[in-house]
């Protein structure tokens, strides 16, 4: 898409759009939230976003949820991981796609991690919040602690 409006945009019929600025969106899969948070992870780049963005949230004085509305889970450094990768996914021309051969096993056990039923219609349903959570988890547990579904992640993390 953005190829094409950027070949649109350089010929003569739309001239007068060319000082504006136009974001090209797309819906973005849990996969690719997935992909995008591994890829970080395995490039080492994860830990400093979260801390840094958890960090800026606290220097802004940007308030909590109510306590007992999200869960204990939900920290600025949570909010801070869900907004790094969802810049990611943004930032990327295909956020779906692997990175790295590597990283699809653990794609697939963070999307796992990120699968619960769904409340309404006992359909599994995957959550970037879910996964956020998982992956918070992984990070901040002792070996022995972390949860099963991420049996990868703590391999690789444990590689390091």
């Amino acid at each position: 898409m953005r190829a094409h409006l950027g070949a649109a945009l350089a010929g003569h019929h739309y001239v007068d759009m060319r000082d504006r600025e136009i974001d090209c969106h797309r819906s973005t899969s849990q996969r690719a939230w997935a992909a995008r948070a591994i890829a970080s992870r395995r490039e080492g780049t994860l830990g400093a976003a979260i801390a840094e963005g958890a960090a800026h949230r606290r220097s802004l004085g940007v308030g909590m949820p109510r306590p007992g509305v999200h869960g204990p889970t939900h920290t600025h450094e949570y909010y801070a991981l869900l907004r790094h990768v969802d810049d990611l996914c943004r930032g990327t021309a295909y956020p779906e796609r692997a990175s790295a051969p590597e990283d699809e096993p653990l794609i697939g056990q963070l999307l796992a991690a990120g699968t619960r039923d769904h409340a309404n219609n006992s359909r599994p349903t995957v959550s970037a919040y879910d996964m956020a959570t998982a992956l918070l988890a992984a990070g901040q547990a002792p070996a022995g602690d972390r949860p099963s579904k991420l049996t990868v992640l703590r391999a690789s993390e444990e590689g390091r």
